[in-house]
């Protein structure tokens, strides 16, 4: 018979009390009863317990419950003394020699770690040729053309890491990397061209040895850094208006805006007069400073200076209200059966009507009309200016753009930044927070981006400029243009007033300087000024619909540039990315006008664009090379104008 393992010592035996088997590998356990066994006929051997291993015969037991004497069992029974029975059946079992063997290699502890297992990809690799079947020029060989593959590819890695490529830092590999991608390569040559290795792989460190800078680039981008690829191919094609960049200003007079008739939409093209100024101020008197909040609409009073009593600055308790406008779904064929739909809010998805889902602590208010706007801070015309300021490139722009962002104050919607960027370069000039002349109600962050902890890092713009001039100038055609509140700037400056930031921004006009903005009225009127020459983006791309309607800014910036922007969420509106949006696409309608101006006749001539000519404008065949794009050579035509042959080189 076979010893049992003793599996199934925890299972009762199916057949129970009927079980014949000697050596049963399941359970018989002892009932508290008497259990017998009769020694005429029965061979049969029972455990005391489960844990007792008693293999001798028990002829008779006899177990009683209320017996505790040791005495001899009459009719022909054994009795057994309950007390060795208590001893023998807390003997703990006796564990199998096997089990106490010493285990080689003896187990490790279980260690508590937060560390990832490493893998065999994680591996080092040293500069060894990787093993593969049928070595086609055996070891040795294989390991000196490694060695110079190697050593081409670091030399280039490291020209990488001195170049002034803007993604240098994810282009340059570690030395790990360099061994890794050096093994790649020659296992592959090794693999794909066994007859032929030798020569391969000369050809190949032959070509290293002659590639540039950006041939590697390209290279790694294409086989070894895919996701940058990937990142790149995202990335909006470059604005070709078919001008050098520093002739482009010459057809910004063909997209002037006309300010004549925009006065109702807004604009003020003159400043009011004294006798409108005071009628203004009347009228706020007559009213108590009542006004009507421009979210919630609810009628409240606002005190210029903190009331007395409880110190507030306005009446009528929180505002709650809808900080998106409602939006009207799509229309759908299903619309004929289900109804039209509702407009909803964005902002909570809730249909319109319904109370609002933003509460503010103080109603707010915002002020249009330009002679009560000249109440508070007069307008003026944009002064002249013999010596415009010069931008980090050293040169006067030859137009600016700027956008404004504005917060709530006891006087209305008051100027809190302002931002101006050369064009069409987009060098940053001015970037500044402004402190506004009332108390703040709400600083709009989440239309503004202006926050309380930038104020309260904010450094004085003297302070700024002082630092500054410490600083070595960038080199020639290398011009900064990060933001002034970068990491390697440090936190926004901020001016005293809207009259200095209207002053910074005026040292860098004068009145036939091209100002670029959207909207560009609500940028005017918070600063105060009155320029004549304006291009504003929502007149260079209407709306169907005409005005007042008009199209956002991040909206034009998808549609023709192909890049987002303002998507920040509540963190607000960046100024310096919303001007330079707004420069990038006067520049597409520059474009836009300039093939437009070209079909028409015009052509340039040393950098200004002339009219056409008395007679037409000349063969397409002659003019064609006029319309090329920014870089290429100009050809010589000849024209011919009222007998003499005039040349005009470009």
């Amino acid at each position: 018979m076979f010893s049992t393992t003793g599996l199934f010592k925890g299972i009762p035996c199916p057949e129970g009390e009927r079980c014949n088997i000697i050596h049963c590998i399941f359970s018989h356990e002892l009932r508290p009863q008497a259990v017998a066994v009769s020694d005429q006929g029965a061979s049969k051997k029972r455990k005391l317990s489960e844990e007792t291993d008693t293999k001798a015969p028990v002829t008779a037991v006899t177990i009683s419950a209320g017996n505790t004497t040791n005495r001899p069992a009459t009719n022909g029974f054994t009795t057994i003394n309950p007390q060795r029975l208590a001893t023998t059946a807390s003997v703990p079992p006796k564990i199998p020699k096997t089990l106490q063997r010493p285990v080689s290699p003896p187990p490790k502890p279980p260690v508590a770690s937060s560390k990832p297992i490493p893998t065999k990809s994680a591996a080092k690799e040293s500069l060894n040729p990787r093993m593969i079947p049928n070595d086609p020029a055996g070891h040795a060989k294989r390991t000196l053309f490694l060695k110079h593959l190697h050593t081409q590819m670091e030399r280039l890695n490291d020209e990488v890491a001195k170049s002034s490529h803007a993604k240098k830092a994810s282009l340059t590999m570690t030395p790990d990397e360099l061994i890794r991608v050096a093994l790649d390569e020659e296992e592959k040559t090794a693999r794909e061209n066994h007859k032929i290795y030798a020569n391969v792989i000369k050809m190949r460190v032959a070509a290293l040895k002659k590639m540039t800078v950006d041939e590697w680039i390209a290279h790694v981008i294409a086989t070894i850094r895919v996701d940058l690829q990937e990142t790149q191919a995202k990335l909006p094609p470059p604005i070709d208006t078919g001008l050098p960049l520093d002739q482009e200003h010459t057809v910004l007079p063909h997209l002037i805006t006309d300010q004549t008739n925009l006065a109702k939409h807004g604009y003020v093209p003159t400043p009011p007069t004294d006798e409108e100024i005071a009628e203004a101020k009347a009228g706020v008197t007559a009213s108590l400073n009542y006004e009507v909040c421009d979210r919630c609409k609810s009628r409240f009073r606002v005190f210029e200076e903190r009331r007395e009593e409880d110190g507030a600055l306005t009446t009528n308790g929180p505002c709650t209200y809808h900080w998106a406008k409602p939006f009207t779904p799509r229309r759908e064929k299903t619309d004929a059966i289900k109804g039209p739909k509702e407009a909803i809010y964005p902002c909570c998805q809730e249909p319109q009507g319904t109370p609002g889902c933003t509460q503010c602590e103080t109603h707010v208010f915002k002020v249009s009309e330009g002679k009560r706007l000249a109440s508070i801070l007069p307008f003026i015309h944009t002064p002249e200016n013999p010596k415009p300021a010069k931008g980090p490139d050293g040169k006067s722009p030859n137009a600016v753009t700027f956008d404004c962002e504005m917060g709530y104050t006891v006087f209305g919607l008051e100027l809190i930044r302002l931002t101006a960027v050369s064009w069409p370069e987009g060098h940053s000039l001015i970037d500044v927070l402004v402190r506004p002349q009332g108390t703040i109600l709400d600083l709009n962050t989440r239309w503004s981006g202006v926050t309380p902890e930038m104020y309260s890092s904010a450094v004085p713009y003297e302070e700024k400029m002082a630092m500054d001039a410490l600083l070595p100038p960038p080199p020639p055609g290398k011009a900064t243009s990060l933001p002034l509140d970068s990491p390697a700037n440090g936190p926004l400056p901020i001016v005293s007033g809207p009259a200095a930031a209207r002053d910074l921004l005026c040292s860098f006009l004068t009145p036939n300087t091209p100002l670029i903005g959207h909207g560009i009225e609500n940028d005017l009127n918070v600063t105060r000024l009155c320029h004549p020459t304006i291009i504003d983006t929502i007149i260079l791309f209407p709306h169907p619909r005409g005005l007042p309607f008009r199209f956002g800014l991040k909206m034009l910036t998808k549609r023709h540039l192909g890049h987002d922007i303002q998507m920040g969420g509540a963190s607000g509106h960046d100024s310096l990315e919303d001007a330079r949006a707004t420069g990038d696409l006067v520049r597409f309608a520059v474009g836009q006008r300039f093939k437009r101006l070209h079909r028409e006749g015009w052509m340039l001539n040393d950098g200004v664009l002339m009219p056409p000519l008395p007679g037409g404008p000349p063969p397409m065949e002659e003019t064609k090379a006029l319309g090329a794009g920014s870089g290429v050579k100009r050809q010589r035509i000849e024209v011919e104008q009222q007998g003499p042959t005039k040349k005009l080189r470009e």
